[in-house]
């Protein structure tokens, strides 16, 4: 009976972190898709749409906080995300224990900035037909460039 615990809970533990593990900073080529590049660029649509609304107070906010000494008691910082791919780009933070989730939408070859709160991220994207994936601990301004190679 312990034995079939043991491997109940090893083939557990290996279907839930088996595919997703990914070193940081890594981009791998995923199955293309047509469905799921369809919904992407719907998402980036909406989400682009939403981020023009308010965009001069959220730039304005963003340059306030790169020109001026940070405060580390502040509980936002700055995100600054460059894309230099030829595609749309949606990145996606989820912080984690899962109290904030962000998808912040990158228009081709351009950037785009954004206010978030600091804390430990689990960053994802598809650029072009690559995936990235990384995690990080936002502390200070978030500068980061996505692209192909």
């Amino acid at each position: 009976m312990f034995k079939i615990k043991n491997y109940f809970l090893v083939v557990l533990l290996l279907s839930l972190v088996g595919c997703d593990v990914i070193p940081s900073g890594a981009i791998y080529r995923p199955n293309s898709g047509t469905t799921s590049s369809t919904n992407e660029s719907r998402e980036f649509a909406d989400l682009i749409a939403k981020d023009q609304i308010n965009k001069n107070d959220e730039t304005a906010k963003v340059l306030t906080y790169l020109l001026n000494d940070a405060d580390p008691k502040q509980k936002q910082t700055a995100a600054v995300i460059t894309n230099t791919s030829n595609c749309n780009i949606i990145v996606r933070l989820t912080q984690s224990g899962g109290n904030k989730i962000y998808h912040l939408p990158v228009s081709k070859n351009s950037k785009n900035q954004f206010i978030i709160d600091k804390g430990n991220y689990t960053l994802r994207s598809n650029v072009c037909s690559a995936k990235y994936y990384s995690q990080k601990s936002v502390t200070d301004a978030l500068i980061l460039t996505l692209g192909t190679n």
